[in-house]
């Protein structure tokens, strides 16, 4: 069987797709990744794997009508030589923006889809009926392989400066809008501990602006300084922004107590996955498919609309149990068992 992931792995890429051609080839298929095979094939696929539609275009949120057909053209071309198209629903629509033909990348993968693979429940059910001409599958996200989940938190906490008496919160993943810094805050200062501290850890969305030549520049810099001081030196929250190597990000989450999962308009989040990998506390949204993950893991869930009050978590070293039933969950056991029956295999 030859399969063709619709997707270039570069360096420090997100390891989704690198572990699923992982399973595939293990269980003996012939498995390529490639965006320019997928435009200009060179052999006949039998299947033909869709991650993240704007893709395609290079994550461009000014995606024209041509670019539209182009695509849509593809996929036609694909289904007429007999190649299966499966999509796998991440998203309902970009992290990156909006638009009527960007929104439009993702109708043609999910309509044009033979096979759509969702990582919980949740989605699967909504959109079933929506796209009722494809046959729906349950794949998890799998368990991340590059982070250094045994790290000692004590050392990491030291080399982080963080102060022992400190319960150390962080936020991973890039923040994406104001609404998920509105609701870690509100998390975060509902926490009932004496002595907290709070990390985001990638706020490109607040980023310092490299040039001053405009109202809206001189908008960001207020907003950027606010954040970054009044917080920093008050509350004791940090702003970080830019890219972390793996082996920092590691640090980051053995150092901490608590792991805040923000996202408030989204289906998935692989970093409750990478935060029960280091045993640690979660809280999350529970929106889309987070809630079944997080309600397994035996984790809590705070709606957006109804924290109030002070809530007190457990902070224990390390949660053992949740690493034992996200292996359960996301492990590659799991994983090819999943696959083998979305390929009836």
């Amino acid at each position: 069987m030859n399969i063709l992931f619709a997707y270039d792995i570069k360096q420090n890429d997100n390891e989704f797709v690198r572990i699923h051609i992982g399973v595939l080839k293990n269980l003996g298929l012939n498995v390529v990744a490639s965006k320019q095979e997928f435009w200009n094939p060179t052999v006949v696929y039998d299947m033909v794997i869709i991650n993240w539609p704007d893709c395609f275009f290079s994550w461009r949120t000014d995606i024209s009508n041509e670019e539209v057909n182009l695509l849509n053209t593809a996929l036609l071309q694909f289904k007429k030589s007999g190649t299966q198209i499966l999509t796998f629903f991440h998203d309902e629509y970009s992290h990156f923006g909006r638009g009527s033909n960007l929104n439009l990348l993702f109708d043609i993968c999910y309509g044009n889809a033979d096979i759509l693979v969702h990582l919980g429940e949740y989605s699967k059910k909504k959109y079933e009926r929506i796209y009722s001409n494809a046959t729906h599958y349950i794949i998890h996200h799998p368990l991340y392989e590059e982070f250094i989940v045994n790290m000692d938190k004590q050392k990491s906490r030291k080399m982080l400066g963080i102060k022992e008496k400190d319960i150390l919160v962080i936020v991973p993943g890039a923040i994406r809008n104001k609404d998920e810094i509105d609701y870690a805050l509100k998390v975060f200062k509902s926490l009932n501990v004496p002595a907290k501290k709070l990390i985001f850890m990638r706020t490109s969305y607040l980023q310092n602006p490299s040039k001053i030549n405009s109202m809206i520049a001189v908008k960001s810099l207020l907003h950027w300084l606010f954040f970054k001081h009044k917080y920093k030196y008050i509350d004791k929250i940090i702003f970080r922004s830019g890219y972390m190597l793996t082996e920092e990000v590691s640090h980051y989450f053995a150092a901490a107590d608590l792991v805040i999962i923000p996202r408030v308009d989204i289906l998935n989040s692989g970093n409750i996955i990478l935060a029960a990998q280091f045993g640690k506390q979660i809280i999350g949204t529970g929106k889309g498919n987070m809630a079944e993950l997080l309600n397994f893991l035996g984790q809590h869930i705070f709606a957006p609309e109804y924290i109030e009050g002070k809530h007190t978590v457990p902070f224990e070293k390390i949660n053992t149990e949740v690493q034992k039933k996200i292996e359960q969950y996301s492990g590659l056991n799991a994983i090819t068992n999943q696959w083998k029956k979305v390929l009836n295999l």
